[in-house]
């Protein structure tokens, strides 16, 4: 069947850099998700940012087990340390005019170049973007990450709906080369250990406006939940942790009002000491909360065919002012760590 000229992907060279750092376990499932993408010829550059596990033996076994004509798999070491060094590492040794970026403990859905390629049609495009999701569904920890996740997607797609996007994930991001090394990448925030996808989103609209970004809302790439709270809370504290770096009024203010709701929620507790007036003010503020939340939430999470019991919504409507309330303390004044280095390690 002819594919209408809307949906013909653009013809330009494309690579896909992926870089990771002691990532054994989760190496194999995303090869086997490289290899099943439709789309041909492609390459794909792993950069190892200095791994101290088996894992970069066990990527050189798979890609001679696996060596095909139709994908070109190549090695290389990360030229600097963290993952912003990286990635500028991989763009010097990509073909491609197109760049993609996932992460090593991510699965792509198999059409995920294509809807990349289609978008790139347009030539004024330079950055595009899309959602992400944790796929692990078994316990409570990570029914809350997806409903985490569902609130990080609804703020990042309302950006892109204005042309003026101010967040997304390296896990699933494209660029043209070309504009990547004309805002001059990273230059300026390297010693910050987050923000290789925050950062270089904003140098890109600043340079081109932001109707040259785009956000593929289809195009989903599923990622690893994070398997402990510590983990989580370690994890979403390093991404808060960049609002501050971006010397922005409107990213600043961004990050405010969510922690701001959620500080006037945990005040609300007060209204139990005043009566029974006092009581019936604070359940009405918590369940329009949690009414509110389970719609909304729950109508973005079923667009990507996920479906979660109203207790799950209720525990974390319940949970998420505390929750948020950490994360931004340990944000603002913890140490930040990240595949066993920390902050300090960048400055």
């Amino acid at each position: 069947m002819s594919q209408s000229a809307d949906n013909i992907p653009s013809n330009e060279t494309l690579s896909i850099l992926v870089p990771f750092r002691n990532e054994f376990e989760n190496l194999p499932k995303l090869f086997s998700s490289l290899l099943a993408l439709n789309h041909r010829h492609f390459e794909v550059v792993f950069i190892d940012d200095h791994s101290e596990d088996e894992g970069l033996k066990l990527l050189q076994k798979l890609i001679v087990e696996n060596e095909r004509l139709d994908i070109r798999f190549s090695i290389i070491q990360n030229r600097g340390q963290g993952k912003k060094e990286a990635i500028e590492t991989g763009i010097h040794r990509a073909i491609g005019e197109i760049v993609l970026t996932t992460d090593a403990d991510c699965l792509l859905p198999s059409n995920w170049i294509e809807a990349y390629l289609v978008s790139f049609k347009d030539r004024n495009i330079q950055f595009l973007a899309g959602p992400v999701m944790s796929r692990e569904q078994s316990n409570y920890l990570e029914v809350f990450q997806q409903i985490e996740w569902g609130s990080i997607l609804l703020l990042t797609q309302y950006g892109f709906a204005l042309d003026k996007p101010f967040m997304c994930s390296a896990a699933n991001m494209g660029y043209r080369k070309e504009a990547f090394l004309k805002v001059g990448a990273y230059t300026g925030n390297k010693a910050y250990l987050s923000g290789d996808d925050e950062f270089l989103l904003k140098k890109i609209t600043q340079a081109y406006g932001g109707g040259a970004t785009g956000y593929l809302q289809g195009n989903m790439v599923w990622t690893k939940a994070e398997s402990t709270w510590k983990m989580l809370y370690g994890q979403r504290a390093r991404w808060a942790s960049k609002w501050r770096l971006h010397a922005s009024f409107s990213h600043a203010l961004l990050a405010l009002i969510p922690f701001l709701i959620q500080l006037f929620f945990l005040g609300s507790l007060s209204f139990c000491s005043l009566g029974w007036l006092g009581l019936l003010v604070f359940f009405y503020l918590w369940s329009v909360k949690i009414l509110i939340e389970r719609k909304v939430l729950g109508r973005v999470l079923k667009d990507f065919g996920l479906h979660h019991k109203i207790k799950y919504y209720f525990l974390t409507s319940i949970c998420h002012p505390f929750y948020v309330l950490n994360v931004g303390m340990q944000a603002a004044f913890g140490k930040i760590q990240w595949k066993g280095r920390n902050s300090t390690q960048f400055n």
